[in-house]
C-alpha cells in the first residue's frame, strides 16, 4: 500500500509540469497586459474562504500562502486540485462565453521533525489568451484606406516551488519559500489592410524566463479563553529574473488562403534581468474554536505599477489591494450517525482593486480602473474510515466594466480537490 501511494505521487509530479505547460487557462482580454492573468497562488480551503491563508493554520491542509503555517502539521499532506472556469463576456455591444479546465495545484508536505514541516509543489503563475481586433477606416475622398489591427497572445508562467515552517517557541512560526518561475508568453500583432495592392505587417514577440524568487511570513497563535487568535503576516520582495526576449518583423500577403512573407525588416533577441516582479506583502487575523470553527480577514498589497519586462512599465499597471473574508464551521466533527455534521462548511469573499488601469481602443474617455469582486462557498468532504476529504468549492465573481467600451467578466468558477494525510514517512515500531 505505501509503495503504491509514493508510486502514484511520483507518477503526478512528473506528468503534471507537461499538463501545466500545455494549458491556455483564459480566454480575458485583460490578460493582454503584463505578464497576463496573475493565478491566485492558492490551494481549495482557500479559494473558498475568499482567499484568506496569511492567519490560516491547520495540521490537515497545506497553505501555500503562509509558509509558516506548515509547522501546524504532524502527518504526510498530500494535496491536488482540478478547476473548471465559465466565463461571459459583454460590452455595450456584444457578448462571448467560454470554459476553459485546468488541473490546477500539486503540492505534498509533510514533518521532518516536532514543529518543524517541508513542502513543494507546482501551480500556475499567470495565463495569456486573448484575441482582440480594432477596424480603422481612414478612407477619404483621394485614398482609400481600411486596415484590421488584430491582437492575440498566448502562454503562462508556472511556479514550482519549495518551503519550510518552524515553530521557534511556542504560539510562534516563521517560513520560507524559494519558488522558481518559468515559462514562456507570447504575443502578436498584425495589421491587415483590405486592399490586396498593400502588404500586411506582423510584429511577433516571445518572452521566456526560468529563475527563483522568495518569499517569507510568521505566524504568532495565543490562546483567549479557549479560542485560538492568530495573527499572520507575509512579505516577497521584488524580484529580477533573468528573461530572454525574441521577436521578428515582416511584411507578408495572402493569396488563396496561404500566406507569403514578402520582407522580414528586423529580427532581434536578448536575454538579461529583464522579467521585474513586485514586491508585495499581507497581514491578517483569524480566531477559532479549533475543530469546530474559524473567522479570519487579511489585506494584501502590491506593487504591479513597478512590474516591468525589458525595463519597460507598463503604464496601464497599478498597484493593487486585495480585502479578503473567509470563514468555516464544522456542527459536530465527532458525530457518527448524521454525515451532514461532519462537514466543513466555507464561505468568504473577495474584492481586489486590481491592478489595471485602462482605455478602450479607439475610446478617447478616461483610463478606468479594472477591479474583481466575487463571492465563494465550498464544502469539505471526510471520506470515512480513510484520512481523505474531498473539497468542493465555487466562486463566483465580476471583473471589470462595461463603461467608456470596456468589457465585463461575469464568472463561474468550480474547484474540485482531495486532500491525503498519512504517516508516510515515519518508521513503525511494530510491523
Amino acid at each position: 500500500m505505501q509503495i503504491s501511494k509514493y508510486r502514484a505521487v511520483l507518477i503526478l509530479f512528473i506528468s503534471l509540469p507537461a499538463i501545466l505547460l500545455a494549458q491556455q487557462n483564459t480566454m480575458s482580454p485583460y490578460s493582454s497586459f503584463g505578464i497576463g492573468e496573475a493565478q491566485a497562488q492558492e490551494f481549495s480551503l482557500n479559494n473558498s474562504l475568499g482567499g484568506v491563508g496569511v492567519a490560516l493554520r491547520t495540521g490537515n491542509y497545506l497553505n501555500p500562502t503562509n509558509p509558516a503555517s506548515l509547522s501546524a502539521i504532524s502527518a504526510t499532506v498530500f494535496e491536488t486540485g482540478i478547476t473548471g472556469t465559465a466565463i461571459y463576456l459583454t460590452d455595450n455591444n456584444l457578448s462571448q462565453e467560454s470554459f476553459t479546465s485546468t488541473l490546477s495545484y500539486l503540492s505534498l508536505g509533510f514533518p521532518i521533525h516536532d514543529g518543524i514541516a517541508v513542502s513543494a509543489g507546482l501551480l500556475p503563475y499567470s495565463f495569456k489568451g486573448y484575441e482582440l481586433t480594432q477596424s480603422i477606416d481612414s478612407s477619404n475622398e483621394l485614398n482609400n484606406l481600411a486596415y484590421d489591427i488584430n491582437h492575440s497572445g498566448s502562454g503562462g508562467l508556472n511556479r514550482a516551488y519549495a518551503n519550510v515552517g518552524a515553530e521557534l517557541f511556542k504560539g510562534f512560526s516563521i517560513g520560507a519559500t524559494v519558488s522558481m518561475i518559468f515559462g514562456t508568453l507570447k504575443q502578436k500583432r498584425d495589421v491587415v489592410f483590405s486592399q490586396s495592392d498593400i502588404f500586411n505587417r506582423r510584429d511577433e514577440y516571445t518572452y521566456t524566463t526560468k529563475d527563483y524568487a522568495y518569499d517569507f511570513g510568521f505566524q504568532y497563535l495565543t490562546n483567549m479563553g479557549g479560542k485560538n487568535l492568530i495573527f499572520g503576516a507575509t512579505y516577497c520582495p521584488e524580484s529580477n529574473l533573468s528573461a530572454s526576449n525574441s521577436g521578428v518583423i515582416y511584411t507578408y500577403d495572402v493569396s488563396s488562403d496561404f500566406e507569403y512573407i514578402r520582407d522580414t525588416t528586423e529580427v532581434f533577441s536578448s536575454a538579461s534581468n529583464g522579467l521585474v516582479l513586485p514586491k508585495s506583502y499581507a497581514v491578517g487575523l483569524a480566531l477559532e474554536e479549533q475543530g469546530r470553527w474559524f473567522v479570519s480577514g487579511e489585506v494584501d498589497f502590491k506593487e504591479w505599477s513597478q512590474m516591468s519586462l525589458f525595463s519597460d512599465l507598463d503604464p496601464n499597471l497599478k498597484d493593487a489591494t486585495q480585502f479578503k473574508l473567509g470563514a468555516w464551521w464544522i456542527p459536530n466533527a465527532k458525530d457518527v450517525h448524521n454525515y451532514l455534521n461532519i462537514i466543513q462548511y466555507r464561505a468568504g469573499l473577495n474584492y481586489n482593486t486590481g491592478q489595471l488601469s485602462v482605455l478602450a481602443p479607439g475610446t478617447n474617455s478616461s483610463q478606468t480602473e479594472i477591479n474583481d469582486i466575487s463571492l465563494s462557498f465550498g464544502l469539505g468532504l471526510p471520506m470515512r474510515r480513510t484520512n481523505t476529504t474531498a473539497n468542493l468549492g465555487i466562486q463566483i465573481g465580476k471583473t471589470g466594466t462595461t463603461n467608456g467600451g470596456l468589457i465585463e467578466e461575469n464568472y463561474i468558477k468550480l474547484h474540485v480537490a482531495f486532500t491525503f494525510n498519512d504517516k508516510w514517512f515515519k518508521k513503525r515500531k511494530i510491523d
